[in-house]
């Protein structure tokens, strides 16, 4: 009898990079290896939807998916854990189990996304005055702040991102933009959705809101797009102030780093983006200087040719973005079925700005393509009704195939 060598393929994470890199590997290899699944919580959610929760459109449990009983049913183990730290010199993850038990766990592959850090701590009053869309406690509690809303003033948007840039992802340099802000699609649909939420309650004419970024807004746009936003801000009364680099959190104001302010009686913000601390707690040089995992084009580690990286946890990933954790999880997973033996084609990464900033109140959306800022020509920022539908239709996916997002690339731009 020969054994055959079966490879045992640790995927850490299961937001949309994970559990693209999970689904794909198991439909590309099937049996020919083991592949686990290990995330902080035994519960993922459709993201992109948690602004929806914010304003009561939509509730938590709509959006949540049940991996322990999700990835089995595709023959894919699961395990829920917190990574602690990767050992990559040794093939080796560490994690804390639900019992708080600390756990060993080797591996002959691991992919890697469990995102960056929301580095609350950086924010002074955070805790006491902060809100946000982030995570699914966050939207909670900014939905039951926005029920009880009668006016006033509305900050709106991002902390900085803290960006590695050494060494440097084995990739074209115009493929890795610098960026002040992680991802402020959140903060522009946020600003569009409490419009009609607010008139909706009756309460828009006593609200004024603010939209500030670390950086110039929306800087992953074309110009031509962000002179389109800036007017539109202008013709909702919304102000938008460039260069805000948030510092504290007041009850009626925030503060920037330089000592300027903003009247703010709610505060809502993506928080600065920092490297995961598990990935600063691994072996040192699997990581760029900003907790990231500098990778190639494969999304293989550019130091550990067994160690993947995809999403928010790749260096490579500017701006944060789901459309770009989706791509990268596939790409990784095509590349390690194609070392495992199968005949497969892999994807050209290629970055792209693909997101639908909704406004599920006044019943549209508006449609982003843009790759300008990596030296492309493509600018779209399309509002209609049938974008708002697309973005309903979306959710609808994800929930019914559990996060399996095989059709992707043909419904982005669809």
């Amino acid at each position: 009898m020969t054994l055959l060598f079966m490879p045992k393929v640790l995927v850490l994470g299961a937001r949309f990079g994970g559990l693209t890199a999970a689904y794909t590997l198991k439909r590309l290899v099937g049996k020919a290896a083991d592949i686990k699944v290990i995330n902080n919580n035994r519960f993922t959610y459709f993201r992109p939807a948690l602004p929806h929760v914010s304003v009561n459109y939509m509730d938590v449990e709509q959006l949540k998916i049940d991996l322990a009983q999700a990835l089995p049913e595709k023959g894919i183990q699961f395990q829920e854990g917190t990574v602690l730290k990767i050992d990559a010199r040794n093939n080796k993850v560490i994690y804390r189990k639900p019992d708080g038990s600390e756990t060993e766990e080797e591996y002959d592959y691991v992919i890697v996304a469990i995102g960056a850090h929301l580095a609350t701590e950086l924010v002074k009053g955070w805790d006491q005055y902060g809100y946000s869309v982030c995570e699914p406690e966050y939207a909670v509690k900014t939905r039951e702040k926005l029920m009880n809303w009668q006016g006033g003033n509305i900050a709106i948007g991002s902390g900085l991102f803290y960006q590695g840039h050494n060494p440097a992802p084995n990739v074209p340099k115009n493929f890795v933009p610098n960026a002040d802000a992680a991802c402020e699609g959140p903060v522009f649909e946020m600003s569009l959705m409490l419009s009609g939420y607010f008139k909706k309650k009756g309460v828009w004419n006593k609200t004024k809101i603010t939209v500030f970024s670390p950086g110039e807004y929306l800087s992953d746009l074309s110009p031509a797009s962000r002179k389109t936003v800036a007017e539109i801000y202008k013709s909702m009364g919304i102000e938008l102030v460039h260069n805000f680099k948030i510092k504290e959190i007041r009850e009626h104001e925030i503060v920037s780093e330089d000592g300027k302010t903003i009247p703010s009686d709610l505060t809502i913000l993506i928080p600065p983006y920092t490297g995961n601390p598990a990935l600063k707690n691994s072996t040192p040089d699997l990581i760029d200087d900003g907790g990231f995992i500098p990778t190639d084009l494969n999304m293989v580690s550019i130091k550990y040719d067994n160690v993947y990286a995809v999403g928010d946890a790749n260096s490579l990933t500017v701006p944060k973005l789901g459309y770009l954790a989706v791509q990268t999880g596939r790409i990784a997973a095509q590349h390690l079925a194609t070392r495992l033996g199968f005949n497969v084609k892999i994807d050209k990464y290629y970055p792209t700005i693909v997101c639908v900033a909704d406004n599920p109140y006044e019943n549209f959306a508006i449609a982003v393509k843009d790759d300008t800022w990596y030296g492309g020509s493509v600018s779209e920022a399309i509002p209609s009704t049938a974008n708002h539908i697309k973005k309903e239709l979306f959710h609808k996916y994800f929930i019914w195939t559990k996060g399996d997002m095989a059709l992707e690339k043909f419904l982005a731009s669809w």
